[in-house]
């Protein structure tokens, strides 16, 4: 494994028989509360206590990296990190990467600001700029209606920048979970409304390099343990996460 120049948080656990020989390099992105970010110089949110539960059961070393979600997708996928916490299963990522079971799900949710001048619809928005994930289920939703070449869909470094470009007036508007768009327009004094929503969940789990058979088979076993036990519920309360 390469060294990452990334925000590093170390956990040292100590090794029983059945944990792995090395440590695991874990990503998370930047910027995306109440699931992954960094408060006061620490790596916290609901993804970040999940992975702490779970490599705890496990009795196992890890180490977390912050990059932006683009290049924790990219470090994953060529082999740089050994998982990625918190990523949605999406049928594309599903062509590269192995899912763990799911332990939320997540609803997709496309913002704009809550004024007179904002679109009424997403038809509104041909012509205009969105900050957001790509492959997210939004797009899947414009294919559908026809407007997928007519709406450019740009991706900002975090969730953060992308709707503190929608206060600024940079975008008109901006793709992101529900849970994190309103924490986020709270902590800016920002009223933003639902522009769009659909009714579907998207599991979220742990990614792992494909073929890691054996490192998905604990995480699994880890989750339906804490599931069991009820500290998956508790972390979800802590994180006010369904």
């Amino acid at each position: 494994m390469s060294r990452l120049s990334t925000l590093t948080l170390t956990a040292f656990l100590s090794l029983s028989s059945s944990a792995f020989s090395n440590a695991e390099d874990i990503g998370l992105a930047t910027g995306y509360p109440p699931y992954q970010f960094a408060e006061n110089g620490e790596l916290t949110g609901f993804d970040v206590d999940v992975t702490k539960a779970v490599f705890n059961y496990l009795n196992k070393e890890y180490t977390l990296h912050q990059h932006d979600w683009d290049n924790v997708v990219s470090l994953l996928r060529f082999g740089e990190l050994d998982m990625a916490m918190g990523m949605e299963q999406t049928t594309i990522r599903q062509q590269y990467f192995d899912f763990s079971s799911p332990y939320y799900n997540r609803v997709t949710t496309l913002f704009v600001l809550d004024n007179e001048s904002s679109p009424e619809s997403v038809r509104g928005l041909v012509g205009k700029r969105i900050s957001g994930d790509r492959h997210s289920v939004l797009e899947a939703h414009l294919q559908d209606i026809g407007l997928d070449n007519a709406i450019r869909i740009n991706q900002a470094s975090s969730k953060a920048e992308a709707m503190n470009q929608l206060a600024m007036g940079e975008v008109e508007a901006v793709i992101m979970p529900e849970a994190v768009g309103r924490y986020l327009a709270k902590q800016l004094d920002i009223n933003v409304r639902v522009l769009w929503q659909p009714d579907i969940n998207v599991p979220v789990g742990f990614a792992v390099k494909a073929g890691s058979d054996e490192l998905l088979n604990q995480l699994n076993k880890a989750l339906e343990a804490l599931e069991n036990n009820g500290e998956l519920d508790q972390i979800r309360r802590r994180w006010d996460v369904n």
